[in-house]
């Protein structure tokens, strides 16, 4: 029998079954922490989704399409060109301060040392990772992106993690059959609001996890109401441990020792599978460092952190600005192979999460399965056992392989392809070398993802009219 959502009441700060009649109070506050921000996004008479946000996630708004003049190529039906100027738009208005924006007056033009071709890129990266860019004025150090980025939003200083999407950043998702009306849930914004803050409160109070790394992503229509939610955490042993404790609730306790929502919960198996699932890559205007953007015209070498430094040749390095990022720590970024100081590698940006990419043979494959890691076992045996991030000592011949291009097209109707390579730090002892996967240097298998810092983005471009 379906019961009505109108049916649960709040009392004594507790939701219980309501005897007849009852009326829905909307929580104000579930638990000490600030609400989660629940977005609806679309919903019809069938399905409905949301994007669940930490109160402290604050985005730029969109700029609606009736306040941007559009270039003369631009197709509103295509949705390439609505992504790039729909993200352009958005940031310029953050870095001009201003709610009309205008690319017939101030064209986009894809030169690879403009910065915005660089956002455009990552906008495209975004996309193919299931993710949205945004923007946020908020100024925020990158000490805690493995917290945020378990909340779904990652920044410049962990989403080569992400990339690597066997690591820590899993999603344990579960699909959840429920006897309630899916019209009651859907009624209005507050009550699909009000249902999921309901839900998110239960699991939490099931599994014990904050609630900042729950996230309801959608309710369907079924014969009841199916909702799919997950949780990730910042390690992905937790995610796990907390997964398989949820399964052994949802399908060992009694209905009547479950917690609100949770006890109209159709008596079947339920079990979980481990996925990425990022919503969103947030940049902040302080992300960027022009003052140390540069093309790299020929091939050098030097040394940082006691390791041999070779220039990326024929790649743009858009700088970003981490001599803040990392408050506890200011020798990490020297230039002068002084204590303290971290290498130079470089990472990839493909990744098995992209939407759309095919295995790229061998070197993809190798990656993905942690190859090298009996190797790295035998070179130091204490290191933990985890799986390894792989970054190149070069760009070209290394990191390079791990690319796949984005085509970019600007106002001109000019179209390049763009690939992508982080230039990082990474702290020496926290790795061991190896002669493969690369074609040109080394591999360095990194075993603590906290010891890669990104300090600047590499763009190479092609025409392909």
């Amino acid at each position: 029998m379906k019961i009505s959502v109108s049916q649960i009441i709040k009392n004594k700060q507790m939701y219980v079954k309501a005897p007849s009649q009852p009326v829905v109070s909307v929580p104000t506050k579930i638990i000490s922490k600030p609400t989660p921000i629940v977005t609806p996004n679309q919903v019809t008479t069938v399905k409905a989704t949301v994007d669940v946000t930490p109160a402290w996630f604050e985005p730029v708004k969109s700029i609606p399409p009736e306040k941007i003049r559009f270039p003369a190529n631009y197709n509103k039906n295509s949705p390439k060109d609505v992504r790039t100027y729909s993200c352009l738009s958005t940031y310029r208005s953050m870095v001009q301060n201003t709610k009309t924006i205008d690319f017939v007056a101030n064209p986009f033009l894809s030169n690879v040392d403009n910065t915005e071709t660089l956002v455009v890129v990552l906008n495209e990266l975004a996309y193919q990772l299931g993710a949205h860019l945004t923007f946020t004025q908020a100024n925020f150090k990158y000490n805690d992106s493995d917290y945020r980025t378990a909340c779904g939003v990652t920044n410049l200083g962990s989403i080569h993690s992400l990339l690597a999407s066997e690591g820590n950043y899993q999603t344990a998702k579960f699909d959840l059959h429920f006897t309630l009306n899916y019209d009651d849930i859907i009624a209005s914004p507050k009550t699909l609001q009000n249902f999921v803050l309901r839900l998110i409160n239960d699991i939490c109070s099931l599994v014990g996890c904050d609630k900042d790394f729950v996230r309801v992503f959608s309710v369907k229509r079924t014969s009841s109401s199916l909702v799919e939610f997950g949780f990730t955490t910042t390690q992905r042993d937790e995610t796990e441990k907390l997964a398989k404790s949820l399964k052994q609730q949802l399908n060992k306790i009694s209905i009547a020792q479950r917690p609100d929502i949770f006890q109209y919960l159709f008596p079947e198996e339920y079990d979980y599978k481990l996925e990425p699932a990022l919503a969103f890559l947030q940049l902040q205007q302080s992300d960027f460092e022009v003052e140390y953007n540069r093309y790299y015209s020929h091939a050098d070498e030097e040394k940082r952190g006691g390791y041999p430094y070779h220039f990326p040749q024929g790649w743009y390095r858009h700088a970003l600005k981490v001599d803040d990022k990392y408050p506890n720590d200011k020798a990490w970024l020297g230039m002068n192979n002084s204590p303290g100081e971290w290498a130079v590698a470089y990472h990839g940006t493909i990744s098995k999460a992209v939407k759309g990419i095919k295995d790229k043979g061998l070197l993809h494959s190798f990656v993905t399965t942690d190859a090298m890691k009996d190797e790295a076992k035998q070179q130091n045996p204490s290191i933990p056992d985890v799986k390894g991030l792989y970054v190149a000592t070069h760009c070209e011949g290394g990191a390079a392989n791990y690319t796949m291009p984005f085509e970019i097209k600007d106002n001109s109707g000019t179209s390049k392809d763009y690939r992508v390579v982080f230039q990082c730090r990474v702290q020496p002892g926290k790795f061991t070398v190896h002669a493969s996967p690369v074609k040109v240097g080394r591999a360095w298998r990194v075993f603590d993802e906290k010891a890669i810092r990104p300090y600047g983005l590499l763009l190479k471009s092609s025409e392909t009219m």
